[in-house]
């Protein structure tokens, strides 16, 4: 539940590297036997959905098969977001095969006899579409532009798939029994391989369970997944993608009694099936001693990760421990950021849990600098957490973690697409109005409830990061099985219904009809759209403009500290101040900087945005820069950079970063290096930050957006008094951005001990985004490696030779200055470097020896348009536009112009504009991983 702060892995959400998105996959085989019984059902009539009950907006109906229906109607939104929760997850895999219930996840992306192309049917409804799954539960999401055809198609497409997915062995193993989805799931399993943190988390679960299956990775066992039996993988399918073990969820602009009688038309046909799913019965006997798990592995940073068995999700316990950490994390109050972080004994600590139907684990991080004590932090931190009965909490510390529970609440409330999907971890609790008791729970709880917790489950006997210790009277934990949730939930009618926003049109020309501007005296340039949204929120994007390039030269870390530095305290109110202050405001407010310019993000309710905005000026204009903070501030981000250094994709982009560096050392733009960045950190002084602040920060060539729920007049004369003096002491005059075209050349970069590998190919060239060519190779981009995994790219490194999870490419040009750049990119198992560059550059030379057909240009003109218009539907994108073309100064229709441009394509547009720009000879090519070790081998 997103109020608490259970910490989410699920598998196949987004992957962070160069704007690659999720998971799936396409093709398909023959059809399943399923899909004669759904045709034949079709003359048979049908029952009326059933009412269950309705909370707070959240209408559920149960259809005649078992299918549960949750409506959410949200006029102000022009999305609409299908969300299907199949409550199957890795807890329900047997021996043998781990990883089955995320490898079916990919295999619904495969086809079916009616619709073979999965993919392309989620691109033609724009807007964002993944799958994930977890240790209770699988979803598929899809949102997109409102339309009854939309709607249609994207719930056509659940119900065909839920029962009619064709998968064969060939499917899994390609033709040539190496080359199918296993390998691409192979390939997502090595990417977690990397990562130190999500290491240690599988091997701290696998030693806290003895026997339950939350003690494997989702992802499961390599062996299983490289063996895995397809017969019994369609088995799990007919077992539980069936309409009673199903949620489905549609939020967003709807019709509600028209989309409940498509939805009883479509999936109420699908047979109830006459199984009978059988529960798990596996129960993890009580923990009695103390363990311990240590992983060496090259590079990172020393990290240590103490868990404790807890309650089920949806036990009233588990509410006060997830309080409990709270009070105990939290930055900067909580009781381990203090002992450890204050003290410099370690750069940062976190807590993390998941979402479990049955008995879970919470857990508490520390990560330290590569230098760290790891026996004195290991010391504090058990201390800390397992003496709370000498050293009880404290009121004041459970109302601060209320008030961020509370914040968390009403942010959530308000983003539908997004409570949409985060329901899916309330079914997996048992129902999705767990989420809403939770919140109760959590916002009720006493202190001497969450008191009584954290002592009985913060124990030493219920610990794993720790030793064996024979004990003669060992002190253990009994943890509470399953509740009843349905007696919980039966009476449950929640609370009032949140303010509803209007419904709204966000094309360019409404958008810039809406919107108010104005200048004020000191030169800020404002425009605000005002208008009713849901929660009443409103979001507001300031941009502060400084400086020159000769006044910002040599100027090292102190720009970048000083823009990290402003919420760690003003003049008038410390850092924890301001954290409580603005969780009171239940304002989500996040402000950075750099050489050239600082920014403040803001999302806030109606009532409080006057008080946000002024002590967001405040934050500005009155910073304090306490030393001991930049102390703390320094070593985070040093212990950050020497964290990555020897990450393959760090490597990677340093490389191409120094490569198209055009400017000289010192300058403002230049590439700095990691072992610069961190010499730079350690000479940092709070004289440094306080100079470079009086020097340049102002308003006076500042951009203030909003967007959102507010009075525009009002608002207009609170930025004019907060900000419409403000004046930089320095002069300004903006950098312009230099274009190096580096020559074309291959480099291999060694990364030790890395289970997966990087490749990037990247080319520059002069262009504007006003330039006639722009929208031809905007498209050709699309085609090329654009799109969520629909492209000749990814269609080849990753559907069909099955080399890489993520593969694509993204293009970017300026809007003032003649520097564009594209690049590929590719993530795989190092043995298949050469495999995959060759299949890279055959498909390249193929487009442009071929060019790309009418049929390809149709399908990415008709993604990337939807794309576009999903993507400023929410208030913060509306702000950031509303920013952008202030700063550029051209109208928001600049927008529509464009989208009339690519409209108006030509095929040989397309196709001149990418043999023009992109040339294989002038490509610079990165590969970044373990190589030696498979020469080796």
């Amino acid at each position: 539940m997103p109020v608490s702060r259970r910490f989410i892995l699920p598998l196949c959400g987004v992957l962070a590297f160069a704007l690659v998105a999720g998971d799936a996959p396409k093709p398909a085989g023959p059809a399943s036997k399923a899909t004669s019984k759904v045709k034949a059902a079709k003359a048979l009539p049908l029952a009326a959905p059933i009412k269950v009950t309705a909370v707070e907006g959240i209408t559920e109906y149960r259809l005649a098969n078992g299918l549960r229906v949750l409506l959410y109607p949200d006029a102000s939104k022009p999305t609409i977001t299908t969300n299907i929760t199949y409550l199957v997850g890795s807890r329900h895999e047997h021996y043998g095969e781990t990883g089955m219930a995320h490898l079916l996840e990919h295999m619904l992306f495969k086809g079916t006899k009616d619709r073979p192309d999965t993919w392309k049917i989620l691109n033609e409804l724009g807007g964002d579409a993944n799958g994930t799954t977890n240790f209770d539960r699988t979803n598929y999401y899809v949102s997109f532009p409102a339309s009854e055809e939309n709607l249609r198609k994207a719930l056509g497409l659940e119900a065909d798939r839920m029962q009619n997915c064709t998968f064969t062995a060939e499917t899994l193993w390609g033709k040539d029994g190496k080359s199918g989805e296993m390998t691409v799931v192979r390939n997502e399993f090595e990417s977690g391989e990397n990562s130190p943190f999500r290491t240690a988390i599988f091997r701290l679960m696998s030693a806290a369970f003895d026997w339950h299956n939350y003690g494997k990775p989702v992802i499961g066992a390599r062996s299983d997944i490289e063996h895995v039996n397809v017969d019994h993988l369609r088995a799990f399918y007919r077992t539980y993608y069936q309409p009673d073990n199903a949620v489905l969820m549609v939020a967003g602009k709807f019709d509600e009694p028209k989309t409940l009688a498509y939805i009883n038309d479509t999936f109420g046909r699908l047979p109830k099936p006459a199984r009978t799913l059988e529960p798990t019965y596996t129960l993890e006997p009580t923990q009695d001693g103390e363990r311990l798990v240590t992983i060496r592995r090259v590079g990172g940073t020393p990290l240590l990760i103490a868990g404790y068995h807890v309650a089920p999700s949806a036990q009233a316990d588990r509410s006060a421990t997830d309080l409990a950490a709270s009070i105990l994390t939290d930055a900067p109050s909580g009781r381990l950021y203090k002992a450890l972080v204050e003290t410099k004994l370690a750069a940062q600590v976190f807590p993390l849990s998941f979402t479990t139907y049955e008995p879970g684990l919470q857990m508490f991080g520390v990560v330290l600098a590569k230098d760290g004590d790891l026996e004195k932090a290991k010391e504090v931190l058990l201390r800390e957490v397992e003496t709370l009965k000498d050293k009880p909490l404290t009121q004041a510390e459970l109302d601060r973690a209320k008030a961020q529970t509370q914040k968390g609440i009403d942010q959530a409330l308000s983003d539908t697409k997004n409570m949409a999907i985060s329901l899916s971890e309330a079914m997996a609790a048992g129902d999705w109005r767990e989420w809403f008791l939770d919140r109760d729970r959590t916002l009720a709880a006493s202190l001497e409830q969450v008191q009584q917790a954290a002592v009985a489950y913060f124990k030493p006997s219920n610990r794993t990061l720790a030793q064996y210790i024979p004990t003669e009277k060992p002190d253990r934990t009994e943890v509470p099985g399953v509740p009843d949730v349905a007696a919980d939930v039966k009476a449950y009618v929640g609370k009032q219904v949140i303010a509803q926003g209007e419904a709204f049109d966000a094309s360019p020309a409404n958008v810039d009809q809406r919107t108010v501007r104005f200048t004020a005296p000191n030169g800020l340039k404002g425009a605000l759209l005002s208008r009713k949204t849901k929660g009443s929120m409103a979001s507001i994007q300031l941009n502060l403009r400084f400086g020159q390039e000769a006044s910002l030269r040599d100027k090292q870390a102190a720009p970048e500290l000083t823009g990290a530095m402003l919420m760690r305290g003003t003049l008038k109110h410390s850092r924890q101040e301001l954290v409580d202050a603005f969780d009171k405001l239940k304002a989500e407010v996040m402000v950075t900087g750099g050489a050239t310019s600082a920014q403040a993000r803001l999302t806030v309710p109606r009532e409080n945005l006057a008080a946000t905005l002024k002590l967001v000026a405040e934050v500005l204009r009155e910073p304090a820069f306490p030393a001991s903070e930049l102390e703390t501030l320094v070593k985070q981000q040093t212990t950050g950079i020497e964290s990555q250094r020897q990450e393959p994709q760090a490597k990677a982009m340093e490389f191409l970063g120094q490569t198209f560096d055009a400017y000289p050392a010192g300058h403002p733009s230049a590439y700095r290096p990691l072992e610069t960045r961190i010499q730079d950190l350690k000479t940092a002084k709070v004289e440094d930050l306080k100079a470079f602040h009086t020097a340049f920060y102002g308003a006076d060539h500042a951009t203030f957006a909003a967007s959102g729920d507010f009075d525009a007049k009002e608002l207009q004369g609170l930025v004019t008094e907060l900000f419409g003096s403000w004046k930089s002491a320095s002069a300004y005059e903006r950098i312009p951005a230099r274009l190096k075209e580096a020559p074309g050349q291959s480099k291999v970069l060694e990364t030790p001990d890395k289970q997966m590998a990087i490749f990037v190919a990247m080319e520059r060239w002069a262009m504007k985004d006003t330039d006639p060519g722009y929208p031809a190779f905007l498209m050709a981009n699309q085609i090329l490696g654009g799109g969520a995994l629909k492209n000749r790219i990814a269609d080849r490194l990753r559907q069909k030779e099955g080399f890489s999870y993520g593969a694509g490419s993204n293009f970017s040009s300026s809007s003032q200055d003649p520097v564009a750049s594209w690049q590929a990119y590719a993530i795989y198992a190092p043995q298949n470097a050469t495999k995959l560059e060759a299949a890279f550059q055959e498909e390249l030379q193929k487009a442009l020896k071929d060019g790309f057909t009418q049929e390809e240009l149709e399908f990415a003109r008709k993604t990337w348009l939807q794309g576009e218009e999903a993507q400023r539907q929410e208030d913060r994108q509306i702000a950031g536009w509303l920013g952008s073309s202030l700063y550029l100064g051209r109208s928001v229709l600049f927008e529509a112009e464009l989208e009339a441009k690519v409209r108006a394509l030509k095929l040989d547009d397309v196709n001149a504009a990418l043999r023009k720009h992109l040339d294989p000879a002038k490509l610079v090519i990165v590969k970044a991983g373990d190589f030696a070790k498979v020469e080796k081998k």
